[in-house]
């Protein structure tokens, strides 16, 4: 080979390397998907997580969390199609499927039954002391169906309580200025109603907190689910799994780094880590999918139905889609 052609191979190497120096391959192009939620610890700490250490990235989803200010506002987005997927507590997405609307759960968030608290003052020793006196529930919602388990769960006479149907914020506010003495709410919520009015939970959906009475005492079930529209599940089936790969991993970081993921989720919803940690201790954070939770989701269907709320009473067997989260994790899949 001559001089001049070991030059010309050299010069054609210089370039191509020079080339490849300057001149990325194409990015792996990830699934856009926007997840629709309320800004709620309840409903949307793996989301957080998921998204803040990576995990949704990682798993090839480009995922865009949505916040609304109701579950009837996060419907109205899934209805029209501006999210593929949400988060919500049992009763928005059931009032849902009841319309009917093809709507399929494809995971839970969290059991957050005790994270429906009963809020009332320092001094109230009985729930029997509430007699006579106002209660702050929201109308159609867990509020109330905490409320109406309460009756149930401890044999009270519901004749003798005032109910006012209010909103969480109203509640907060009465609660706070003395116009009610106890109010049906929710984590966050509650944490609030504690602190700013110097109250104290009587009693929870799953624990009896009464002087003298304390013990586990399990009255009504509710939990915020992961869903999607029935097509969008059968024809995106790798980016639902790729979305419940990236919460899995959430999952397990909230219970390995309590600490991390405490401080993660405090500065996303606004609380004091503190606070933050009483709300996450009120979960049960899985995506698991047993009996218990069709049971307390058809219960709530009934009850909902009862209220003349939904005109069908939707099944949750008939309205659950277990298939893909099995293949991931088939020990969280415990259904008939």
């Amino acid at each position: 080979m001559s001089v001049r052609t070991n030059v010309f191979a050299s010069v054609i190497c210089a370039l191509m390397l020079l080339v490849a120096a300057f001149v990325s391959p194409p990015a792996f192009a990830q699934t856009k998907i926007a997840i629709g939620t309320a800004k709620d610890p309840n409903l949307g700490s793996q989301l957080v997580i998921a998204r803040e250490r990576g995990f949704f990235k990682e798993a090839g989803i480009d995922a865009e969390i949505r916040y609304f200010p109701s579950g009837g506002d996060l419907m109205a987005a899934f209805v029209g199609g501006s999210v593929q997927m949400g988060s919500s507590g049992s009763t928005p997405v059931t009032t849902l499927r009841a319309r009917p609307f093809p709507v399929k759960f494809v995971a839970r968030i969290s059991d957050i039954s005790g994270a429906q608290q009963l809020i009332v003052k320092q001094s109230v020793k009985s729930l029997e002391e509430l007699y006579g006196a106002k209660i702050g529930v929201l109308r159609g919602t867990a509020s109330d169906a905490l409320f109406q388990s309460i009756v149930k769960g401890y044999g009270l006479d519901a004749s003798k309580f005032t109910v006012l149907n209010l909103g969480p914020t109203e509640m907060l506010q009465a609660f706070v200025r003395g116009e009610v003495a106890a109010v049906a709410l929710w984590e966050a919520h509650s944490t609030r109603a504690r602190k700013l009015g110097n109250g104290k939970i009587l009693v929870s959906a799953t624990q009896s907190f009464i002087p003298g009475k304390e013990a586990q005492k399990r009255i009504m079930g509710d939990h915020s689910m992961l869903f999607a529209h029935e097509n969008y599940i059968r024809d995106n089936p790798a980016a639902i799994r790729a979305v419940l790969t990236a919460l899995l991993r959430a999952n397990d970081y909230i219970d390995k780094n309590r600490g991390q993921a405490t401080n993660i989720l405090a500065k996303e919803f606004d609380l004091d880590p503190a606070d933050m940690a009483d709300v996450m201790a009120a979960n049960r954070y899985t995506l698991g999918l047993d009996e218990q939770m069709l049971a307390d989701m058809s219960q709530l269907a009934e009850f909902l139905y009862g209220l003349k709320r939904i005109s069908t009473q939707p099944k949750a067997s008939e309205w659950v889609e277990p298939a893909l989260l099995r293949a991931l994790r088939p020990d969280l899949v415990k259904l008939k």
